[in-house]
């Protein structure tokens, strides 16, 4: 860590050098490690470490962005110089609003790094990948998959008199199970190393690794299906980039334009932004340095807010919600502490229920065929399998669907009390934990268009 004092001053020498008419400053600093297996032998080892300090320029209308991974004085000095002649060469842009000016006393306390999860050493990930790799041994499976850890510094500043500062930590698991015919799978993480009981996502893997060998084939069709919280984790994802997007929705381009305070989805969904939930991935601002807050985004089905950064919310005239992304930002504001409500019913409810239909464990390779209508494909993987009469029968072979989420959504008519934290995978880029609490939920009439050979 380099340590608030440090970074506070670094900031302040940005902002006192600066000829621009506003300037922000963000001080990025993490480091992570990982340990990799495969054929239950650990092969990989790593770590990383990063500095990066990103300095964005205002001129009336314009803006330009210029970064360094260095912290001397002269590197940081030449990154402010390219982001003041970029921003010269730029064309205004009338939807910019001004840096935000955030209030400290406004910034939300929440439990973000500790110690313990910081510093799990390389010695204890490998006793870790043990348990699981054990666990494999012992029922005669391969092992394959990652423990990573690791720590995230962030400072902003902004000329506007924002200053924000955190230290957070994290740690990731992610594990396959597999047979010659079969695959089972299992991802968690959390900020407190203690709550990953690694022998007993071993055994979940390796539960769905087995119940699934010489898996059976399926015929295409529309089926009442059941997605494991990591599934519906995926297609949460896309409705929050595509449909409570600001830029998106003010741009025309979200299905939800035009149809705020209506009922867009199943009376059951209640879905909301909340960086503070205990079992998430807490985050006390946003890029911009702007607090954190809860915002609701569907209640029981009726579509209530999207978000916003500084940019999008000049345009739409409103004010910022605390979604910014870290510049450059081509994306639009996002919400990434997605919380779905529980429901009435458990887990083993949802399948006795269920006369004839799928459980499916995760998503892969999916993709959006239409942004509009939010209309995307994939496949199934790593454990698939066939419910009758109420009882998980057998393990299928995978299947591709392709299915519009509003639709599926509005075809919700079962949802678990119990929801479990599903952590984005970490360390692409930087550490930066994120992820969504999401329960079991099951759809009626999912729409799966073709069959696979594995």
């Amino acid at each position: 860590m380099i340590g608030m004092p440090k970074v506070k001053k670094l900031i302040s020498s940005v902002l006192r050098d600066s000829r621009a008419d506003q300037v922000e400053v963000m001080v990025f600093n993490f480091s992570q490690a990982l340990t990799r297996f495969a054929n239950n032998y650990i092969h990989q080892n790593v770590q990383e470490a990063n500095t990066t300090v990103s300095i964005r320029s205002v001129f009336g209308k314009k803006v330009g962005y210029a970064m360094t991974n260095s912290l001397e004085t002269g590197k940081i000095r030449e990154a402010q110089n390219w982001s003041e002649t970029i921003a010269k060469l730029q064309r205004d842009n009338p939807d910019l609003a001004s840096l935000p000016r955030s209030d400290p006393r406004g910034y939300k306390k929440a439990v973000t790094y500790k110690r313990s999860t910081a510093g799990y050493t390389d010695r204890k990930r490998a006793e870790a990948v043990g348990v699981i790799v054990g666990v494999a041994a012992q029922k005669k499976l391969k092992a394959f998959g990652s423990v990573s850890n690791g720590s995230a510094e962030i400072a902003i500043g902004n000329s506007a008199g924002t200053f924000a500062y955190n230290t957070s930590a994290d740690i990731f698991c992610n594990i396959v199970m597999s047979t010659d015919t079969s695959s089972g799978y299992v991802q968690s993480g959390s900020r407190d190393v203690l709550a990953l009981d690694f022998e007993s996502l071993a055994n979940t893997a390796a539960d769905k690794a087995l119940l699934s060998i010489n898996p059976a084939e399926c015929v295409p069709g529309e089926y009442m299906t059941i997605f494991e919280p990591l599934a519906m984790a995926d297609l949460l994802g896309y409705l929050a980039f595509y449909a409570f997007n600001g830029k998106l929705y003010e741009e025309g381009r979200s299905f939800l334009a035009g149809k705020l305070k209506t009922k867009v989805v199943s009376s059951r969904v209640t879905l909301a932004d909340d960086p503070f939930n205990a079992a998430g991935f807490a985050i006390p601002f946003d890029f911009e340095g702007v607090p954190k807050k809860k915002m609701v985004l569907i209640e029981k089905g009726i579509a209530k807010n999207v978000v916003y950064d500084s940019q999008t919310a000049g345009k739409a005239r409103k004010a910022t919600t605390g979604h910014a992304l870290a510049a450059p930002n081509p994306f639009g504001p996002l919400p990434v502490n997605l919380v779905m409500e529980g429901g009435r019913s458990t887990v083993d409810d949802l399948v006795r229920t269920t006369k004839k239909g799928i459980l499916v464990t995760r998503l892969h390779y999916t993709n959006v065929i239409d942004p509009y209508k939010l209309t995307i494909t994939g496949m199934t993987r790593d454990g698939t399998f066939l419910i009758e009469n109420g009882i998980i029968t057998k393990g299928l072979k995978n299947l591709r669907f392709t299915e519009n989420v509003f639709r599926a959504f509005k075809n919700i008519d079962g949802i678990s009390r119990g929801t479990c934290c599903v952590p984005d995978e970490p360390g692409y880029g930087g550490r930066f934990a994120r992820g969504s609490i999401v329960p079991y939920v099951r759809i009626k009439d999912f729409t799966f268009t073709s069959a696979t050979e594995f």
